[in-house]
């Protein structure tokens, strides 16, 4: 049995990227991240997060193999694990909120101030 082909007439319309005003234009940032496996994870880890993650994983496996459930492995693999190796990659993304720590230790409460009205 073949799948049938999908045509412009079923496919929706590709929109234009958003910048991160909500304007359309090109997308200037660009994260770097490994790819959904649990290899490409464990290699993007530092030593300390690498010993964790192999233990999380080991333990996630084990219960997936008494109860033949992966969802827990794939939560734990490409949604938590994952988001760990992507910001270790990508250490500029908490420069932000470190500044952001540092002005509520100071006392500046302007953080938790609504930006968009």
């Amino acid at each position: 049995m073949t799948s049938p082909k999908p045509s412009s007439d079923t496919m929706p319309a590709l929109s234009p990227p958003i910048d991160s005003l909500g304007a359309p234009g090109v997308v200037t940032t660009y994260l770097r991240g490994p790819e959904k496996t649990p290899a490409a994870i464990r290699d993007a880890l530092d030593p300390a997060q690498r010993k964790q993650f192999e233990l999380e994983y080991r333990a996630a496996l084990a219960r997936a193999a008494e109860t033949l459930d992966l969802e827990p492995v794939l939560t734990l693999v490409q949604r938590t694990w994952w988001v760990e190796a992507v910001m270790n990659l990508n250490p500029e993304m908490l420069d932000g909120v470190a500044a952001d720590v540092h002005r509520v230790a100071e006392g500046d409460e302007s953080v938790f101030a609504d930006e968009n009205p």
